[in-house]
């Protein structure tokens, strides 16, 4: 039993919940759903559409911040089920405030959609424009939130309390293909927060994150570090698959050479692993001086034992360089590794994929 079968096993009281969302959507008589054709929004959109029939219309958005794919899949699954579904094109990236990156970026994408569904629920006559936030999203840094709130849009799931294993578990009833996927969030949320999101920058994340599906990860990211023309691809997969790039030298080198392709100067590994939303672990964090640690990382390598190494500290970031030889023992006393780096400041410790001669 994985992670997700195992938090869907349980839910108290789902079925009073259910009847609670039934009778919210059946009072609103039209509506149109934000439809990313993740668990949270395919859930909604086909309870409305329980409920509601044809007077539930899924919307889309086709934007560049989407990952390849996720449209096309996105649209199955309306035509699996009958969903009314349509498409609007988007263009967060023609507004500063939303390119430039700040904390609460994920406020102008929700804007810009928002602004289209309003547009379109005009023409449409439809009273009510609906979204997927459950009952446990409130507990995370989530501007689109506000968003909502801002433009009257409504989040029935977290009306009705349904939380995240509340709609896994009635996704997983109704035969959803997406119940037990992983949080697939927009690429733009791979940018450290000042970092400009850009359609090349965009393009690079879609591709690499492409790539390291085809070589059969499954729940990853790639974190988009770097300024000017200098970017580093830091990767992260669940800590049991870290290894998998240290265990011999073809898939390190395959990807090495595939993300300096596709336009990296440095592919990484983390070594925390996969977390969703780690970007916003660094939100307010000090920024540690190269200066000051520079020795101190000296001193915490040499008392791992891990041989030479070459660092490069970038923010809130740390790369190290190893020998190959080296790469059993950083697996053996990873943890200590990263807890070494933080304690100097260091909330990302990544290893470099291409290791020292």
């Amino acid at each position: 039993m994985n992670a997700i079968t195992a938090a869907v096993a349980s839910t108290p009281g789902l079925e009073e919940k259910l009847h609670d969302l039934n009778g919210i959507l059946g009072s609103m008589g039209r509506v149109l759903i934000g439809y990313s054709g993740g668990v949270d929004s395919a859930m909604l959109a086909l309870a409305a559409h329980k409920v509601l029939g044809a007077n539930a219309i899924a919307v889309t958005a086709d934007s560049a911040s989407y990952a390849s794919g996720e449209l096309e899949a996105a649209s199955a699954i309306t035509e699996q089920f009958g969903i009314r579904h349509m498409v609007v094109s988007t263009a967060e990236l023609d507004n500063p405030d939303y390119a430039r990156n700040p904390v609460n970026r994920c406020y102008f994408c929700k804007q810009e959609l928002f602004t289209h569904m309003q547009r379109l629920a005009a023409e449409l006559d439809v009273p009510y424009i609906l979204y997927g936030q459950n009952a446990d999203d409130g507990l995370d840094f989530r501007p689109g939130a506000q968003a909502a709130r801002d433009h009257g849009v409504r989040a029935p799931l977290q009306e009705a309390g349904l939380t995240k294993a509340d709609v896994r578990a009635l996704a997983r009833r109704w035969d959803l293909p997406v119940w037990d996927r992983p949080a697939m969030a927009c690429l733009a949320s791979r940018f450290p927060y000042g970092t400009p999101v850009t359609a090349k920058g965009l393009d690079q994340v879609d591709r690499a994150e492409r790539y390291l599906r085809a070589c059969g990860f499954d729940q990853l990211r790639v974190r988009h570090h770097g300024r000017g023309e200098q970017f580093e691809a830091r990767i992260e997969v669940p800590a049991a698959e870290i290894a998998r790039f240290f265990g011999g030298p073809d898939l390190r080198e395959n990807v090495t050479r595939e993300f300096a392709g596709i336009g990296y100067a440095r592919a990484s590994v983390d070594l925390r692993g996969f977390r969703s939303g780690s970007l916003n672990e660094a939100r307010s964090a000090a920024i540690p001086s190269g200066e000051e640690t520079g020795p101190q990382v000296r001193d915490r390598l040499a008392a791992l034992e891990l041989g030479p190494f070459e660092s490069a500290p970038l923010g809130r970031m740390i790369t190290l360089r190893l020998q190959s030889r080296s790469f059993e023992s950083m697996l053996e006393r990873r943890l200590q590794l990263v807890e070494h780096m933080e304690e100097l400041g260091f909330r990302y410790v990544a290893i470099d994929l291409h290791p020292l001669p």
